[in-house]
């Protein structure tokens, strides 16, 4: 018996799937609905358990309208049990709703959110989809093995957060913590800034050790690097994973994140032997004199590394890798592949 944790090559975003106990899926982020949706009619899926959404940006999330049409297509061919929404996201859409109501006259744009937000209320209404809200403490088991935990944000630092800004969002990323058995995943979604300082803070650190790493953020790199740092040494993972994005737009990956993950690695009191990127950035294609004079534009066009990453572990916390692309070819192609160490260091 074992599960299933997919990784989906789609760009400076989140697609990420659990499959476990033979007919049980789990999303985490629709970063690209076309090609999940796409994968998912490839596996033959028809029921989905749970989506958790780590927070309201696009690369993780759909707009509303979008999120709804996603899952008005589903329902076509399949069964969605929960959702996770991120914090917000339904009032503050009915809030702009009203506010722009009083303003204007009625527009197809209003129309589509009005729409939107009465299909989800329907649904919820219905028991066709539940929406539930996501906090530090809560946790589902599915089975005698998996469970799923929330480490991040706590409803006070939400709450909190929310009333000095509405922005920042990634610093809300819900953490997950995926367990089977013996086996762990830590799946850090956008995390950064305050959001990681209060992570490291709060979580006890056996509580954050973890056979796989999702890094957070796309390969960006936070103003306060060190708080990152310090949670990668606590996590002490064996593999951290990327998804990152050939083209973006945003200098990732940054070469002091590549710096950290090599210096993790190459450190023989901690377990890294290795990291992944989905797809190829400038990072490992270029010098650091030829990505000066870039600005923080990327690739032309989208590459794979890894591609499509799979993890299959089972309850002993044994488990194997398996990419879509073969892997060591990609970067034997590569000037300068920061996983072999061969980055040009700032």
């Amino acid at each position: 018996m074992n599960c299933r944790l997919t990784f989906l090559p789609v760009g400076n975003a989140d697609s990420i799937i659990l499959c476990a106990n033979d007919n049980l899926t789990i999303l985490i982020d629709i970063g690209n609905a076309g090609l999940l949706n796409k994968w998912l009619q490839q596996q033959q899926i028809k029921a989905i358990e749970r989506i958790y959404i780590s927070h309201a940006h696009g690369d993780h999330c759909p707009s509303l309208v979008n999120l709804v049409q996603f899952i008005k297509s589903w329902l076509k061919q399949g069964k969605i049990k929960e959702i996770c929404l991120p914090y917000n996201m339904f009032l503050k859409a009915k809030q702009n709703l009203l506010n722009r109501r009083n303003q204007i006259s009625p527009d197809k744009a209003l129309e589509r959110i009005e729409t939107a937000l009465n299909q989800l209320d329907d649904w919820d209404k219905k028991n066709i989809v539940n929406f539930l809200p996501m906090a530090k403490g809560s946790k589902e088991n599915y089975g005698e093995y998996l469970k799923i935990f929330v480490l991040h944000p706590r409803q006070l630092f939400i709450e909190s957060h929310l009333a000095q800004t509405n922005t920042k969002l990634n610093e809300l990323s819900l953490v997950l913590k995926v367990s089977y058995g013996d086996f762990t995943a830590l799946l850090l979604a956008d995390l950064e800034g305050d959001g990681l300082r209060e992570c490291l803070e709060i979580c006890p650190s056996e509580e954050l050790k973890a056979n796989i790493v999702k890094i957070p953020h796309h390969g960006a790199y936070p103003r306060n690097g060190e708080d990152l740092q310090s949670l990668l040494e606590t996590i002490d993972p064996e593999l951290a994973i990327l998804s990152v994005g050939s083209t973006n737009n945003y200098g990732h990956v940054m070469p002091q994140l590549f710096s950290l993950l090599l210096n993790l690695k190459t450190d023989n009191s901690k377990k890294l032997k290795d990291f992944l990127c989905t797809e190829v950035t400038r990072t490992c294609t270029y010098s650091n004199q030829e990505i000066a004079a870039m600005n923080r534009s990327g690739l032309k066009e989208k590459k794979l590394c890894a591609g499509e990453i799979t993890i299959l572990a089972n309850i002993s916390g044994e488990w194997n890798i398996r990419t879509e692309t073969i892997h060591n070819n990609i970067i034997a192609q590569l000037d300068y592949p920061a996983c072999q160490g061969k980055l040009e260091l700032i």
